[in-house]
């Protein structure tokens, strides 16, 4: 990596961390994408300082699953500022260094966490609607574990990765950098890892949960009767399926080019459809839990009595008072015929 920096800095001054102009534009429509996701992720954190009936337990990997895409946004403005404004002709080797890995590998990780928080969600939901019983009151061990896990797995997988070289990072002087495989088996690994295995258990638990549903369904219409918590099961599977396949279908296309090293258009494509979906995220989440809709009704309302009350007091006729100059003529009182 030294080596070729210094034999691009030889003659002139190249810049190696800054992009090429074309780079630069290629990103546009990217960095828009990401400025409108911080509006968006904004009022939804907003949401949960103000309303206190979102702040719940049950809704931890919901929280996780959007702390990770407000990190996926902190890292494309980290490196989109570092390299419009590097203007180094022989940056220093560390930083070259921490900047390429960072830009490599940091994205992939958080995709990797994102999916298997997602699947962490799944499975307590299905527990929930299988069982009957409230993991995040039962299990606080248990959920502690899997968020440590699902957190620490994929770094260390990947670190393992980079210092056997099995995976290396391919460095881009004005581009960015990428990471490619040196083992087959590696690339598979990761694929199946990192997109097939998550992604075919949480089919698995949607399934098993759609079935679980059905079958008390069928055996409670046979009794006239169906309760709400059935109807509330329902909902939570829709909800999630939902989001599922929204989600599924903007983020498989970032996970699949990474994993097979893909470059060119279909890398700028990929990461498009993958911002797209982190900026739907907090409309997608919000629209399908009931929660939040009951939370930005409460908020709706106590605006309105807020634009009521200012509207009243504004309107209130105000007391007539005289001049104290002014004079005064009563009316004679008529003399009425008393019977």
């Amino acid at each position: 990596m030294q080596s070729l920096i210094s034999n691009n800095t030889n003659l002139t001054c190249s810049t190696p961390l800054l992009w090429t102009p074309d780079n630069i534009e290629s990103r546009k429509a990217r960095l828009w994408i990401c400025i409108v996701a911080v509006i968006i992720h904004g009022i939804f954190w907003l949401q949960l300082v103000f309303s206190s009936s979102v702040r719940q337990k049950s809704m931890q990997w919901i929280y996780a699953y959007l702390i990770a895409d407000a990190l996926l946004l902190l890292r494309f403005f980290f490196t989109y500022i570092i390299h419009t404004i590097s203007t180094d002709c022989q940056p220093n080797k560390a930083w070259f260094l921490f900047i390429c890995y960072f830009e490599a590998a940091v994205d992939n990780y958080l995709n990797i966490v994102e999916v298997y928080v997602l699947l962490a969600l799944n499975v307590c939901r299905y527990v929930q609607i299988a069982y009957n019983r409230n993991v995040y009151k039962h299990h606080t061990i248990l959920l502690t574990l899997a968020h440590i896990s699902i957190y620490l797995m994929p770094f260390i997988s990947l670190f393992i990765q980079f210092i056997c070289e099995w995976t290396q990072v391919q460095v881009v002087i004005r581009g960015s950098c990428q990471v490619i495989y040196t083992n087959l088996y590696i690339q598979i690994f990761n694929i199946i890892t990192a997109f097939a295995l998550p992604i075919f258990l949480n089919i698995l638990i949607i399934y098993t949960s759609v079935r679980h549903i059905r079958l008390t369904s069928n055996l409670q219409r046979t009794q006239h009767h169906v309760s709400a918590r059935e109807k509330y099961n329902r909902s939570l599977v829709i909800q999630f399926l939902i989001f599922y396949v929204i989600w599924v279908g903007l983020w498989s296309p970032n996970i699949i080019v990474f994993q097979v090293s893909i470059g060119g258009n279909a890398t700028s494509i990929a990461r498009t459809l993958n911002f797209i979906e982190i900026a739907l995220d907090p409309i997608i989440i919000a629209a399908l839990d009931v929660r939040f809709w009951q939370s930005w009704k409460k908020l709706w309302m106590h605006v309105r009595k807020i634009i009521r009350f200012e509207v009243s007091s504004r309107a209130q006729i105000l007391p007539i008072t005289t001049k104290a100059n002014a004079f005064s003529y009563k009316t004679p009182q008529l003399q009425t015929t008393k019977f």
